[in-house]
């Protein structure tokens, strides 16, 4: 309902729709070959994306993650004791987390096209760390892309790029390795995997590793990154709840 309502709000034919999307699964793919920890890493095609079995139209089989079996954890400590332990530590900078009554299943208006959660988390959390434009100060985010149509969403509703106007950054190779905005370096929910509640943890475990400069692979190692954020979302009928970590370099 979400993809089959953003092409009608934003003017995308069925072949235009499927193209935009699949283009997200196949950068998911590309990211995840190159991550060794990475549950599906083998890179896909525009053509096999599209040509792909469906689910249900206009997501096919590589345009859905794959719910797996995984853990992650995070050590936390005060920032002034950080140093203590290692001299590469990362700060949490900001953090937003809202609750809505879930995917429009209580709002007969609800149009599908964006995430008011996310969208008032992102504010929470740009505000605590003093974030005027994201697109220009973040240097790599990991989101929620439980579906290739839930990452396009997901960008939008964080303010990294225009409503509507996704298309033309996924076109262009914005969110890509060696865009301007990296996005889902691990390869996201979609090709790394989706272990459903350590989910978040995962995400936060790649910016990390993105900022300290020790991504497993020099190919996966995004340049000069000092601040990232972090983007999960999820609930159950009645119940949608959005959170969003801003973490950098000390």
């Amino acid at each position: 309902m979400a993809a089959t309502r953003y092409f009608e709000r934003y003017g995308l034919s069925r072949e235009e729709g499927k193209k935009v999307i699949g283009m997200i699964s196949v950068k998911s793919h590309y990211n995840g070959a190159r991550n060794p920890k990475a549950h599906l890493r083998r890179e896909v095609t525009l053509e096999e994306v599209i040509n792909a079995p469906l689910i249900a139209w206009p997501l096919g089989l590589y345009d859905c993650c794959g719910v797996t079996d995984g853990a992650a954890a995070a050590i936390l400590c005060r920032t002034e004791d950080a140093k203590q332990f290692r001299k590469d530590y990362v700060t949490i900078k900001g953090i937003g987390l809202s609750v809505g009554p879930g995917w429009g299943k209580e709002k007969s208006d609800f149009d599908y096209t964006h995430w008011p959660e996310t969208e008032h988390a992102a504010r929470m959390a740009y505000a605590d760390a003093g974030i005027k434009d994201p697109r220009k100060e973040l240097g790599v985010a990991e989101v929620h892309d439980c579906f290739s149509i839930a990452e396009l969403i997901a960008i939008e509703s964080l303010g990294l790029c225009e409503k509507g106007k996704a298309k033309y950054d996924i076109e262009a190779g914005s969110f890509s390795l060696k865009g301007d905005m990296p996005v889902n370096p691990s390869g996201g929910l979609k090709s790394f995997g989706h272990p459903i509640g350590a989910s978040g943890c995962r995400e936060g475990s790649e910016v990390y590793k993105q900022i300290q400069g020790k991504a497993e692979l020099p190919e996966r190692q995004i340049k000069n990154v000092t601040l990232g954020l972090i983007h999960n979302q999820g609930g159950h009928p009645g119940r949608f709840m959005a959170g969003v970590c801003i973490i950098g370099a000390p």
